[in-house]
């Protein structure tokens, strides 16, 4: 059931948004068309680099009910200590500028959007302290239990401090949001704050534009079969693996690998394709606007996903897995845990467990060999079952109805 008649007044607290390719653009675009106060405190766009936005970008319409405040930050690049510099000066001039900019400003509940490092947040939960609005914060990654799997973290009493620092967050907030029901589980056993399971969904707008750099894939033979990946190069994607996978193919004149996007580790994914001598399997083209990238989805037979080998990414739903099954093309995956489960209850695609190369590479090769007709059925099985378990409009309105209930308490 959606409420209707109350409106609410909200602050959402976000280091991303648009011109930035993030959900949270669609979120707060929800809540301005049911004609809700929005203020968002955010800072100046440069995911995942600041070259893509040195172009005047085109204003996205929200409506009159939308406020952005934006705090300046040192805008990244690739490297890591821009990385670090744009995350450390986001988080010190949200405690020093961010407190004067909403001050004055009337809203009844904080909305915190939270990927990877939650610990940029941790200024307007203290400031809050203050303000002492109800809380609604949106996890997209378990935090500490990434990087210390990833080895970036190995001292014992930084971990410690970590783990005190991230159950403080969770414990000042009054509604938590788990973007898959492993970590909702982690989370239930961390903190007494409720914690409701919060599904991405579909991009909707990822058919908007058309560009040039689609005649790239167009030109490429018919009989040739184009698996597409989409999106952020980096280490956590472990896309070395499927090149790896692809060196071991026996069919190898019939298909094409296509990776979309940028990142840190898209050089060494280009560096490994020559070094195994098979780059003419492969095409790197860079990112692509939101509102266009669909188009070049749509000319895939089959899309790539996958995550590295690791405990806490097996408990984690990538947001493209929503936007893959609903264009109703086969997904091949190489990914453990909670999306393995969710490829194989759909009968949408084929997964081997994450970083296993050969079982990758059988499942390509068995996917090539299937006739139009299977492909097609395999291809919708994955858009029923997204419009049964990850349909946009029922998720955001059960969230809207979750949030007027905790204003009401």
């Amino acid at each position: 059931m959606e409420i209707r008649k109350i409106r609410l007044r909200i602050l959402f607290f976000t280091q991303y948004f648009y011109p930035e390719n993030f959900r949270i653009n669609e979120l707060v675009s929800f809540f301005c068309k049911k004609n809700d106060d929005v203020i968002v405190l955010t800072t100046n766009p440069s995911y995942p680099n600041k070259n893509i936005f040195k172009k005047k970008q085109k204003k996205i319409n929200y409506g009159n009910k939308l406020k952005i405040i934006r705090i300046p930050s040192y805008k990244r690049y690739f490297s890591n200590f821009s990385i670090f510099l744009n995350y450390i000066t986001f988080f010190i001039n949200s405690f020093i500028l961010g407190f004067f900019k909403i001050i004055n400003k009337k809203f009844d509940l904080i909305f915190i959007f939270a990927p990877s490092p939650i610990l940029t947040i941790l200024p307007i939960i203290i400031i809050n302290k203050l303000l002492k609005k109800k809380v609604v914060l949106w996890v997209l990654d378990l935090w500490p239990d990434t990087i210390i799997e990833l080895g970036y973290v190995k001292n014992k009493i930084l971990k410690v401090i970590l783990i005190k620092v991230i159950n403080y967050i969770y414990n000042n907030s009054d509604l938590i949001l788990a973007q898959s029901e492993s970590i909702q589980k982690v989370i239930k056993k961390r903190t007494k704050s409720k914690c409701i399971y919060f599904p991405s969904w579909p991009e909707e707008s990822i058919l908007k534009k058309k560009i040039r750099s689609i005649n790239k894939i167009k030109k490429i033979q018919k009989k040739i079969q184009k698996i597409i990946f989409a999106g952020n190069i980096g280490e956590a994607q472990s896309l070395e693996n499927l090149v790896n996978a692809a060196k071991l193919l026996k069919f190898k004149n019939n298909v094409k690998f296509i990776l979309i996007g940028d990142g840190r580790w898209k050089k060494k994914i280009i560096n490994l394709t020559t070094r195994l001598n098979i780059e003419e399997k492969f095409i790197f083209l860079n990112q692509v606007p939101n509102e266009s990238i669909g188009f070049f989805l749509k000319e895939a037979d089959a899309f790539y996903l996958s995550l590295k080998k690791n405990k806490t990414f097996s408990k984690t739903i990538p947001g493209k897995l929503q936007t893959y099954m609903s264009l109703s093309k086969p997904i091949l995956a190489s990914i453990s845990g909670e999306t393995y489960n969710i490829i194989k209850k759909s009968k949408c695609g084929f997964v081997a467990k994450a970083d296993n190369k050969f079982k990758l590479a059988e499942n390509i090769t068995f996917f090539l060999k299937l006739n139009k007709k299977t492909k097609t059925k395999i291809g919708k099985n994955g858009k029923i079952y997204a419009e049964k378990y990850f349909k946009k409009i029922n998720i955001l309105n059960n969230l809207r109805n979750e949030m007027y209930n905790l204003l009401r308490e």
